[in-house]
């Protein structure tokens, strides 16, 4: 090793013991760290806040190439790692890298490396500072997905709304040319077509905003509300304990309404629903005829559906209030048969 600096001292305030600052650091949340490399990229000081980031005492890393701190084998096309030859090709601007970052324990969070060089004249090292980023990675990523929605709801108001205004102007030009009346039922029944589709519009887009201030939500008790004002004459319901969830609880509510209605749409007045836990969310799955393979990909888009009197936009506003609280969603099956849907992604409270 080359250009060893010296490890510089921790700050601490006059009255405070060297030992005791740095507890008081690591015993907090870090969300950034200062450290120092050398010219070949060798970690050369490893102080409180950079531990408690990574969770790595200083003699597990001081000597070690930088490198280790990266999750090189996390597969994401947004990444940016650090170039094999970054070293080998000095810098005198700072760079900035994105990229995954791996902890002691194993765990990765997305973060920022700013390297910026040491010395004037000469290079003697690069002052390294880390920075989680994860929370506003998650949030950009949110956003992404709300844009992709916003465009695919335009393209679908486009689209459904042109076919009745072009069935209208159509049987227009017939009335007017025959005076046959039949024609005129057909656009008052294209009508209410296009006020429908237009309620369903609005309610998806009023459910895709970003949830910016959720609070603690008890599943069990939006369930049994939900439920009970659905009143399904003959339908079961099982509920096995979820913990509480950080939500918007009234979009909560709306979403376990859609997949309740869709349940009981599919699978007859006397459909069986069942309400359970996993890992990271919780899942609803009925006993009803369940969801074709084929159909699995499609059936959160706005529009679809595989029913005469379906309007296809339950489930999309199902998908649209997941992804506006951050979560994921999944259509499965239920075993031995109907349909299952797996929301995860969830921080559970409790």
């Amino acid at each position: 090793m080359k250009d060893t600096l010296g490890s510089p001292a921790l700050p601490v305030a006059s009255d405070e013991p060297r030992d005791a600052a740095a507890r008081r650091v690591i015993d907090g949340v870090a969300t950034h760290a200062i450290f120092v490399l050398d010219t070949d990229g060798h970690i050369v000081t490893w102080p409180a806040p950079a531990e408690a980031l990574y969770g790595y005492d200083a003699a597990e890393v001081l000597d070690s190439h930088v490198r280790l701190l990266f999750a090189d084998d996390e597969d994401d096309a947004d990444t940016d790692s650090l170039p094999s030859d970054f070293f080998e090709e000095p810098t005198t601007d700072s760079v900035e890298i994105e990229h995954w970052h791996r902890q002691a324990d194993g765990s990765v969070f997305w973060g920022t490396l700013t390297l910026s060089p040491l010395g004037g004249d000469s290079l003697h090292g690069y002052a390294a500072v880390s920075q989680d980023t994860t929370t506003t990675k998650e949030y950009e990523r949110m956003l992404e997905r709300q844009n992709d929605r916003l465009k695919e709801f335009t393209d679908i108001l486009a689209h459904d709304l042109r076919n009745p205004l072009n069935v209208i102007d159509g049987h227009l030009t017939l009335y007017e040319d025959t005076g046959d009346e039949d024609h005129l039922e057909t656009i008052d029944e294209t009508t209410d077509r296009m006020a429908q589709l237009v309620d369903d519009l609005l309610r998806v887009a009023r459910q895709g905003d970003v949830v910016t201030d959720p609070e603690p939500t008890d599943i069990g008790a939006v369930i049994d509300t939900t439920w009970q004002r659905l009143a399904p004459t003959g339908a079961t319901l099982h509920y096995e304990t979820v913990r509480s969830v950080s939500s918007d609880p009234d979009r909560l509510s709306e979403l376990f309404e859609n997949l309740f209605s869709n349940a009981i749409h599919h699978g007859g007045a006397d459909v069986s629903v069942r309400v359970g836990p996993l890992d990271t969310g919780f899942y609803i799955e009925d006993d009803g005829p369940g969801i074709d393979d084929e159909h699995k990909p499609d059936v959160f888009d706005h529009g679809f559906t595989t029913s005469e009197s379906g309007h296809g936009y339950g489930l999309s506003v199902v998908r649209t209030i997941v992804n506006a609280h951050g979560w994921d969603i999944v259509a499965t099956d239920a075993h031995p048969h109907g349909a299952r849907f797996e929301i995860t992604g969830i921080e559970l409270l409790g």
